[in-house]
Parts: C-alpha cells; structure tokens; sequence
C-alpha cells in the first residue's frame, strides 16, 4: 500500500479508484503490488466469480427461452468488452 499521507489523496496512486465498495468498479484495479485497495477488490472480483457459478448452476436451467437468450447475448457482448 502506498502512503496517503503524502497527499491525503483517498485514491489509488496506480488506477486512481476509491476503494469504496460499489462505487469504482474492481475491474479498473491493475492488481499491482503497490496499489492501495487491490486486496478488496480481488475479493469482489472473486464474489462476482462465485455467484455467476452459482447461477449457472442452480438458476440458468430455470429461465425461459427468451431470458437465456437475453443472457448469452449479454454474456457475449460483456466478454467482447473484457477480451478486446
């Protein structure tokens, strides 16, 4: 962790997030090792893994034609995003 007491900056010097859950995404985070909020949000990173394994196998079944169809759409426009 850096020293915010250089600057009193709430900011990460390395991907200038916040740190506050819910507010910056965890995915702007390098993971660098002098980032200042990197552990949370691997965490986060790491919760959003599980739960989307979870509803692939407990819920996905369960929709209808039309719901999954909206959900691969999304899964494919959200994994273009992430792999340009």
């Amino acid at each position: 962790m850096t020293d915010k007491s250089k600057d009193n900056s709430p900011y990460c010097s390395i991907c200038d997030s916040c740190g506050v859950e819910g507010c910056c995404s965890p995915m702007v985070c390098y993971q660098h090792p002098d980032g200042d909020y990197c552990k949370s949000y691997l965490r986060d990173l790491k919760f959003a893994y599980v739960m989307n394994r979870w509803f692939e196998n407990n819920l996905l079944d369960q929709l209808t034609e039309e719901q999954k169809d909206a959900y691969n759409k999304e899964w494919d426009t959200a994994y273009d995003k992430v792999y340009e």
